[in-house]
């Protein structure tokens, strides 16, 4: 299901915190979470712009250091389906149950 309308800069936040937090501290939640993750980046930027934008995003939403050397907080998106909210539910990403 396709969602269009804009989540609050609070959640978007919040999701940042949680996810830094997971990937510090919970990462066997991690591990299992991204075995059930399918499908892969589309490289659209949404994920790039939630609470700002990086500033290694370039015109057309392209990432300029995609193949060369990513952070781990953008491999790991999204770590569950709750990220995929915050993007509108427009990723290439999804979970199996």
């Amino acid at each position: 299901m396709r969602q269009n309308k804009k989540v609050p800069f609070l959640t978007v936040l919040t999701g940042k915190l949680r996810r830094m937090w997971l990937c510090t501290f919970r990462p066997g939640y991690v591990r299992a979470q991204l075995a059930r993750r399918r499908g892969a980046c589309l490289q659209c930027g949404r994920c790039c712009r939630l609470a700002f934008r990086c500033p290694m995003l370039a015109r057309g939403n392209k990432c300029l250091i995609y193949t060369v050397a990513r952070p781990r907080n953008c491999t790991m998106f999204p770590l569950d389906a709750r990220d995929l909210a915050e993007v509108g539910n427009q990723c290439g990403y999804r979970f199996v149950p």
